[in-house]
């Protein structure tokens, strides 16, 4: 996922519900009804209630879920609540719109298609569709009532392919991050292979030729053994430092490291936030990123506190420190873009309310 694509998936998580506040222009429909009705004051007062509780309703379901519309093939159980309380508005208004409670059926699919599972989704597309249709064959002209007929059924396409293309995004999503994962262990494997091999191959040779020298010259025989001393040392260095990389790869197990070498400079450090809100996968990358972003701080910042903030779809750090305003965009800078970029993050680095500087992540 490129640095773009990232920030489009990040605003889509958070503001994606916005595109659902877009169709509310079509209660417009239902008000008018009311309002060029003949029905008594008390009732028109009712009716524009229950619109607005239909809107409420509508719109707060879409922002719980804002992160994850469309993502579930099974949809969320807890959404069903919300939709029978839509029904139960739209049904008591039935009295009072008559005929143009077909106005509700594009929310009330699109509620099914991003919130319920794909059976509910089709079972809902049907039933309004069936019963619209018959509201408009049985009420008048059929020509009245074409243009929401034909809202519905263009509702009914589109909703069924944005989730299809939202499941299949998750999915090559998922596969790039596996995929920077496994490149990731491949990389440590081959630094495991590098450090380590031409050391124990040495070994071998040296105590090979050590026990050779054992009968006919002790002093080269201890000096074989002597150096094979040095390369053990060397080699359990490599071992500790392989093994240390390997070890520090979530966000959990990173942290008291970093606040630590925070604490060691005399930088306070403020923790918001539980770590293991992030998958396993996504904080491993993530952890360098933060060790990077903290050698910053440690190095350029001049700080007094440092602010560490992890949410479900962010991590920021910030510090009262230097800003980087004006400066140039050095290797680390760099490297935390790319780390993030293949992790499937947006990353901004800017000006922190707390006069330093601001790192985040998000995805």
């Amino acid at each position: 996922m490129s640095s773009n694509q990232a920030q489009t998936h990040s605003f889509w998580s958070r503001y994606g519900w916005l595109l659902a506040a877009v169709w509310v222009v079509f209660l417009t429909f239902p008000v008018l009804r009311i309002a060029q009705s003949t029905l008594p004051v008390p009732a028109r007062m009712a009716g524009y209630g229950l619109i607005l509780a239909f809107a409420v309703i509508y719109l707060r379901s879409f922002y719980t879920y804002s992160s994850e519309l469309g993502v579930s093939a099974s949809g969320f159980g807890r959404a069903w609540i919300p939709f029978l309380l839509l029904l139960l508005v739209v049904g008591a208004t039935i009295p009072l719109l008559g005929a143009d409670i077909i106005s509700f059926g594009p929310f009330l699919i699109s509620f099914a298609a991003y919130l319920l599972s794909v059976r509910s989704m089709w079972i809902v597309n049907a039933v309004v569709l069936t019963i619209s249709l018959a509201i408009a064959i049985s009420s008048g002209p059929l020509s009245d009532y074409v243009f929401l007929l034909g809202l519905l059924v263009v509702l009914m396409v589109v909703n069924a392919v944005n989730t299809v293309l939202i499941r299949r995004s998750i999915v090559a999503d998922d596969l790039r991050l596996d995929f920077a994962v496994l490149a990731e262990q491949e990389r440590m494997a081959r630094d495991v292979h590098d450090a380590l091999g031409h050391s124990l191959t040495a070994v071998g040779l040296k105590a090979q030729l050590a026990e050779r020298l054992l009968d006919t010259d002790i002093d080269s025989a201890r000096a074989e053994l002597q150096q094979i001393q040095v390369l053990t040392h060397e080699a359990m260095d490599s071992i500790r430092a392989t093994v240390e990389g390997l070890r520090r790869t979530t966000l959990a197990d990173e942290l008291p490291a970093i606040r630590s070498a925070l604490d060691d400079a005399g930088i306070s450090t403020v923790l918001i936030g539980n770590p293991q809100l992030l998958d396993a996968a996504r904080s491993t990358a993530l952890s360098w990123i933060l060790r990077e972003a903290v050698t910053n701080v440690l190095r350029h910042a001049h700080a007094t506190t440092a602010w560490i903030c992890i949410r479900e779809h962010t991590l920021s750090i910030e510090d009262d420190g230097d800003s980087l305003a004006g400066s140039k965009e050095g290797h680390g800078i760099r490297g935390m873009r790319e780390r993030a970029r293949l992790s499937g993050a947006a990353f901004e680095i800017g000006d922190s309310a707390h006069g330093g500087t601001k790192v985040e992540l998000s995805w």
